[in-house]
């Protein structure tokens, strides 16, 4: 059952906090100054990626001077385990660079099982321009800027005469292609450090990168590259030669498993969970006083979480679509929920085929997604139309279909993102909720309107909200109070 709903989108930015945020697309806060002549030339770089001493990757990274600045590209692939299957992920970067360093266009694709994510931009005076294509389809977006974008990497190739003194922090603001905003990474220097690499020892610095709560360590030799960082999940990456990057040490899976490692220790059982209606649990740890309250359904009094979920009989009714401004973002199509899309227009319909109650309408929808959607682990960036074309995924792939045509519908719906009871653990996980006169949690993957109270929620949102999971995964544990 665990394969049925496995939050594995979670799991997915843990990793890419650590390979991917520092090969974005930063801002610097002071322009650098233009190179020397010929001070940059062509160059590759090669790093092995390791869990736990096994090889489980590699990155390739390349830069090539124009004649009006740089051609930068970036290839990374990892191999992760997600419920005892192989997940095997693609990335590719390609960006150009004008003399100073800043950002004139970029390319970034992730390719996982056959899926393709892309994000493309151009910068066009004081505004980045791109568009995002996944399920065959492009759309655009746009982003007003205030000083030029930058790749982390060739701010540091500007910086690399710079020594940076224990405690100094540097923060810049990147643009992230996996959640389409802009966001702040910081750089605190810890200090000098003698590291042993391939045999020789070479004199570093150590430095702390802080995003959303999580921190990357990075050793960068006196040139300013990277020789070694360490992200979550015991994923580390070394500097190594083409040869050995590809070669050396391969194996058929990867030695650990993401949805084990991730999941929430509990002390105490739950023997039926799926049929809970009330549950009371005490949290464990150092948590952030503003995450868990989501009332009414799901309410935090110090310590303790308290949740219940829906009774139908409180319920209500109305006429679909919904017109209440009120409910403009919950029914307003987003990169990942392309709800006005034709062929997701044209499905709710099908599907609905002239129902306007909202509730029979939403029974109806949760009834299609769940059994249109063959239910596999998949690690990638889910979106309703993705899903729609594959008819296949996991929890996050069924949380944005059902939540896509429930607004092509007409009827308010969102993401929901969280915690949800098996085993004797609390596993990541995805649901939707639509609106009934109040929040309804509707989980397509168990079936369940509403969803039963094991379900726990710490954010709410598509995709691009989930960073804020971070702060939360590996830092908590739950005690069982009581439950009915």
């Amino acid at each position: 059952m665990k394969r049925f709903f496995m939050f594995s989108i979670v799991l997915f930015w843990l990793v890419m906090v650590g390979l991917l945020i520092r090969r974005t697309m930063p801002q610097s806060h002071s322009t650098p100054s233009p190179p020397p002549a010929g001070t940059i030339t062509a160059q590759e770089e090669w790093m092995g990626i390791y869990q736990q001493d096994q090889k489980v990757g590699y990155l390739q990274r390349r830069v090539t001077p124009t004649d009006t600045g740089y051609q930068w590209q970036e290839d990374w692939q990892m191999q992760l385990r997600v419920l005892q299957t192989t997940q095997t992920m693609h990335t590719e970067i390609r960006a150009n660079t004008d003399q100073h360093y800043a950002l004139t266009h970029f390319s970034f694709r992730l390719l996982t099982n056959g899926a393709v994510f892309q994000v493309t931009g151009d910068v066009a005076g004081q505004e980045l321009r791109g568009e995002i294509t996944t399920g065959g389809e492009s759309s655009p977006f746009s982003f007003p800027l205030r000083e030029p974008l930058y790749l982390p990497d060739t701010v540091q190739m500007a910086l690399r005469n710079t020594v940076l003194q224990p405690g100094e922090e540097r923060q810049f603001s990147i643009f992230n292609p996996l959640s389409l905003r802009p966001d702040t990474i910081s750089v605190t220097a810890i200090g000098p450090e003698t590291l042993s690499l391939q045999g020789k020892t070479q004199t570093v610095t150590k430095v702390a990168e802080q995003f959303n709560g999580t921190t990357v360590h990075a050793w960068i030799d006196q040139e300013g590259k990277v020789v070694k960082e360490e992200a979550t999940m015991g994923l580390v990456l070394l500097r190594e030669s083409r040869e050995d990057a590809l070669g050396n040490g391969w194996q058929n899976t990867a030695p650990v498993d993401l949805v084990t490692w991730a999941a929430i220790p509990v002390s105490g059982t739950l023997p039926n969970p799926r049929t809970l209606t009330h549950l009371q649990l005490r949290l464990l740890g150092p948590i952030d006083p503003t995450l868990f309250s989501f009332p009414p359904r799901q309410q935090r009094q110090d310590g303790t979480l308290t949740v219940a979920s829906e009774d139908l009989s409180t319920l209500v009714t109305y006429t679909l679509p919904q017109t209440n401004p009120e409910f403009a973002a919950d029914l307003a199509p987003t990169p990942f929920l392309q709800s006005t899309h034709p062929r997701l227009v044209a499905q709710a319909q099908q599907i609905l085929g002239g129902e306007h109650d909202a509730v029979q309408a939403a029974r109806r929808l949760l009834d299609w997604t769940y059994t249109a959607l063959d239910k596999v682990p998949t690690i990638g960036m889910p979106t309703a139309l993705e899903a729609l074309e594959s008819k296949r995924g996991d929890c996050n792939e069924h949380a944005v279909l059902f939540t896509a045509l429930a607004r092509a519908a007409g009827l308010p719906a969102r993401v929901a993102a969280g915690v949800v009871y098996l085993d004797g653990a609390f596993y990541y996980h995805a649901w939707s909720e639509v609106w009934l006169g109040q929040w309804v949690a509707a989980d397509p993957v168990f079936h369940q309107f509403p969803a039963d109270a094991t379900h726990i929620k710490f954010v709410e949102g598509g995709p691009e909200e989930h960073l804020a999971l971070l702060k939360v995964i590996g830092k908590i544990g739950m005690e069982i109070v009581k439950s009915q």
